[in-house]
């Protein structure tokens, strides 16, 4: 096996490479003048079994052409076949029609991977665990959960910790997380606009008083959710408030919105390449948690 990147997450496979001890295939990514992609891989991927790294992370149109054109360069070069890890899936909040006249943006994304020589794509922590139910090639749904347990481990005192799930929809996740670490569970009732995606947290069930409470869910976005969660617990009496999180998407002015809320620090991985120093905020390599699965 050989390992190609994308541009979204070069360290990632650089950390997958050295990992499995094989060597990462050369890959040209510019533009042409007109703006178009330009790719490029290298010979050394003919006859080879190659695994294509590349989060579909922002800019992720840009990224998700990237890697249809690198499959496409792959089978012309005659690459044995081609497996490709996707840890940060585009488009799979779109995972149904919420309005009228919308898309089902996810499948129409699955299609066009699947018209690829790309045989098995390896999710990681998906929003929405029927998804893979797009694809009709195989498919592996991997989980940074391990990750984070051996962190809690070691980062807290557990004998006055609980877990919190920010939503309904996240109280499955959270109840794993929770039990292996043998900790209670607190849920959060959250409701969103679907027009506007303002969050509402209106009921906390569970008693987080003079404890350190660990929030657990798929990804941070606005970073809405986190601070509303955060400001809620530590109203109710929490002690501390810790974030986890697989997926670190940060859009608009979330960093900045995090780093002055109440919430004491957020945990993620390196599924999607983070640009900046940023306070408050732990990343964890999740290179073995595809290793393992392979």
């Amino acid at each position: 096996m050989k390992i190609v990147s994308g541009s979204s997450n070069p360290q990632l496979a650089k950390n997958i490479a050295q990992k499995l001890d094989v060597s990462l295939v050369p890959c040209e990514i510019g533009k042409f003048a007109n703006g178009e992609n330009r790719i490029r891989v290298s010979k050394e991927a003919k006859n080879q079994k190659i695994l294509l790294v590349q989060s579909f992370s922002e800019p992720v149109d840009e990224h998700i052409i990237e890697t249809l054109l690198i499959a496409d360069a792959l089978e012309r070069l005659g690459a044995q076949s081609v497996e490709l890890f996707a840890p940060w899936f585009g488009y799979s909040f779109q995972d149904k029609v919420f309005l009228p006249g919308e898309p089902l943006s996810a499948k129409a994304i699955a299609r066009a991977v699947e018209s690829t020589c790309i045989r098995k794509i390896y999710f990681l922590d998906l929003h929405n665990a029927s998804i893979p139910g797009f694809f009709s090639i195989r498919s592996n749904h991997l989980s940074a959960i391990n990750i984070f347990i051996d962190y809690a481990k070691k980062q807290f005192d557990l004998t006055n910790t609980i877990v919190v799930s920010p939503d309904f929809g996240g109280l499955k996740r959270a109840k794993i997380f929770a039990n292996e670490l043998e900790l209670d569970l607190a849920s959060v009732e959250k409701r969103r606009n679907l027009k506007t995606g303002e969050v509402i947290t209106s009921k906390l069930e569970g008693d987080v008083e003079d404890k350190i409470t660990l929030i657990f869910d798929d990804a941070i976005l606005s970073g809405s959710t986190t601070i509303e969660v955060s400001k809620l617990l530590k109203n109710k009496g929490a002690k501390e408030v810790h974030f986890f999180a697989t997926h670190g998407v940060f859009t608009g002015t979330a960093l900045q919105d995090l780093a002055q809320s109440k919430v004491d620090s957020v945990v993620i991985t390196n599924s999607i390449s983070q640009k900046e120093n940023l306070k408050k905020i732990t990343v964890l390599d999740v290179s073995l948690s595809l290793v393992e699965n392979l």
